[in-house]
């Protein structure tokens, strides 16, 4: 069993999982104890989860209950329709469950993955981000996704390429949107040797897009990505994120008062954190390309006005950010800080379900 020292403990991969699976799974329990509803963590989160949830009670209904946008990350509403079978309380049960699973797998191979770069304790950053964290129990796509990416980014890296090629194309049906800017890593990091084994990923990115476009028409995921009702999704680097915070927001909600400064904290943490990514990789102090090429290929993305805007949780993914304050800072200091976040995620988690 795999062993290193976090802090002044020795913790075992099995231990980080079960940790994480007992913790979450009693954040769940004691909402439902203090009065929340299975319900709660689902359709009446405040996150997308709504449209996963209502998607997974019929995924192949007829017409589509949702746009064609939610229908493309079509892998985490599927799973939880074979389970629950279209039952209401069921389909909201499993949802929290398979997330739950899937992030405390995320977070244990995000250690395998840290470790093997001397930062083991940068997967208390990656474990306790709020983003994630709410992601998870808010019905969100991303624990599910972020679990097939660090699995696949693992496997990829041992040169398994055939099961890494097989758990990147279920990645590609989880979330095509943000998958399409870590391909050229894949395409690339390898050589040749990866190649003959990426034809299984563009097969599959080429007929589930065949799919969506049978099902919603070229046309409809065009007018999405200009933004017909909303700000454009992709366009000039931090544009909107910039503007939005010098210049005012323009055609996107308004956040006040205490949550205004808890999202500024967020994202602006998250921003630096992008910035002192490139920074360091390009003085070579620490390069992590598959970081990199997803904050130089996304930063397309409009990140909008909230730190649970679709970039963000996006962004999430770079192993790089969390690696920072390993960079920065050394000994109690580090510790201190580690800590500090641990608990400011977690209360951030609990403000937004209590």
């Amino acid at each position: 069993m795999v062993e290193i020292k976090l802090s002044s403990f020795r913790i075992s991969s099995f231990t980080i999982f079960a940790a994480f699976l007992a913790l979450n799974f009693a954040f769940y329990v004691i909402g439902l104890l203090s009065g929340k509803t299975v319900f709660n963590f689902a359709n009446e989160a405040n996150t997308d989860g709504t449209a996963y949830y209502t998607i997974a009670l019929a995924p192949f209904k007829e017409p589509p209950v949702d746009s064609g946008f939610r229908y493309s990350t079509f892998l985490y509403p599927l799973l939880v329709w074979l389970v629950a079978a279209g039952n209401t309380f069921a389909t909201a049960v499993t949802m929290e469950v398979i997330n739950i699973i899937t992030f405390s797998l995320s977070v244990t191979i995000f250690y395998k993955i840290a470790k093997t770069e001397s930062f083991p304790i940068a997967t208390i950053f990656y474990a306790f981000n709020p983003i994630l964290l709410i992601s998870m129990h808010g019905g969100m796509n991303e624990p599910l996704y972020y679990m097939l990416m660090f699995a696949g980014l693992l496997l990829f890296r041992k040169d398994k390429f055939l099961p890494a090629s097989l758990v990147l194309s279920l990645a590609v049906i989880a979330r095509p949107d943000f998958f399409v800017f870590a391909l050229p890593y894949f395409a690339l990091a390898k050589g040749k040797k990866f190649l003959p084994y990426l034809s299984i990923i563009l097969i599959t990115i080429a007929g589930f897009g065949y799919y969506l476009v049978s099902r919603f028409t070229l046309q409809h995921f065009i007018e999405f990505a200009r933004g017909s009702d909303l700000p454009p999704q992709l366009g000039i680097p931090f544009a909107t994120f910039l503007y939005n915070r010098f210049f005012g927001a323009t055609g996107t909600f308004q956040i006040r008062g205490t949550n205004l400064i808890l999202n500024e904290i967020v994202v602006w943490t998250i921003f630096l954190a992008i910035i002192l990514s490139i920074y360091f990789a390009v003085r070579k102090k620490h390069v992590d390309m598959f970081s990199l090429c997803l904050i130089v290929l996304g930063s397309t993305i409009q990140p909008a006005y909230s730190y649970f805007s679709g970039y963000f949780r996006f962004i999430s993914l770079a192993p790089s950010l969390y690696k920072i304050p390993s960079l920065l800072l050394k000994g109690k200091t580090l510790k201190l800080l580690a800590a500090s976040y641990a608990v400011f995620g977690f209360a951030l988690l609990t403000i937004w379900f209590f």
